[in-house]
């Protein structure tokens, strides 16, 4: 019989950045203060995640007294000359212009594509599926949303899927197995941990 396998990607709670549509990637900022999220009782003794301050403030509010262990690989994609700057700031240049129109295979300037960043998602995601059991991820929007365009039962491209802050998505399959041979969960649940979502 089988062992089921389940995994668990949070997305941190919202940074100033986020709320004034910034591209925030490898940007360090910290969460907003004073928001409501619910408490979460999951029987772990750790947590996994993106190494960047939002991601482990995330996890400290809402997994409270939980080791965590940072990961670099589950960070944002790197917008590298773009970080800080808004759709608007940017729009007239040609450069971004032609990475809207193909981001996997273009890098912003001295940033990275989006298939460089799933390269070393997928590549961490594996580790830990190897190495830990019900693994709980604290990660940004682009990893999940790769995450779930690659393992989720309902198949959607990369930007359908809507992703808000703090949000939480478990991924069931039917073996450790399934998760390693690249196969769909069988199934996937979704929580939201904020009290008054914005975003």
């Amino acid at each position: 019989m089988a062992n089921p396998f389940s995994v668990t990607l949070v997305r941190h709670l919202p940074t100033q950045g986020n709320r004034d549509k910034k591209y925030i990637g490898w940007t360090d900022e910290p969460i907003i203060t004073g928001m409501k999220t619910k408490k979460l009782a999951y029987d772990t003794k750790q947590i996994i995640g993106s190494d960047l301050m939002r991601c482990k403030q995330t996890a400290a509010k809402v997994f409270s007294g939980v080791s965590y262990t940072e990961n670099a690989n589950f960070r944002e994609c790197s917008f590298g000359d773009w970080e800080q700057k808004t759709y608007n700031e940017l729009k007239e240049e040609a450069s971004y212009r032609s990475w809207l129109d193909d981001p996997r295979q273009i890098a912003p300037p001295n940033g990275e594509s989006m298939q460089a960043m799933e390269n070393r998602v997928l590549q961490a995601f594996l580790e830990i599926v190897e190495q830990v059991e019900h693994p709980i991820i604290v990660t940004h929007g682009g990893p999940i949303r790769f995450l779930l365009t690659k393992f989720a039962n309902t198949e959607k491209s990369f930007w359908d899927w809507k992703v808000p802050h703090g949000c939480l998505y478990t991924m069931h399959w039917e073996s450790k197995k399934a998760v390693l041979e690249g196969k769909r969960c069988t199934s996937f649940s979704v929580e939201h941990l904020m009290e008054n979502e914005r975003m």
